[in-house]
């Protein structure tokens, strides 16, 4: 079971810096538990997330590299840093750096 209280704690801890745009936290179905972006936003990138999580944990398995721990993208707003977890995801969207 996962434990709201610690996951809304995750997400304040994330959304405390100030280079933070916003955090999700979904479940490996890409439903959202936690966000503190507009519903809409936190809906699109949960579904987007969500499928490339899919994607790319069949493409280590594919290169039998063991198990998929973490994705980072480059945007030019900034970074989503994306790590998913057995029964969630969390997702940071970063901006852009110096």
């Amino acid at each position: 079971m996962i434990d709201p209280k610690a996951l809304k704690e995750i997400v304040k801890r994330f959304a405390s810096r100030e280079d933070v745009r916003g955090v999700i936290i979904t479940d490996n179905e890409g439903l959202p538990i936690q966000t503190d972006l507009p519903t809409a936003t936190t809906e699109l990138v949960a579904a987007q997330v969500t499928s490339l999580v899919g994607r790319a944990k069949k493409v280590v398995e594919g290169l039998q590299e063991g198990e998929l721990h973490f994705l980072k993208l480059e945007t030019d707003k900034g970074e989503v840093l994306i790590a998913p977890e057995d029964a969630w995801i969390l997702i940071v969207l970063q901006g852009a750096s110096g």
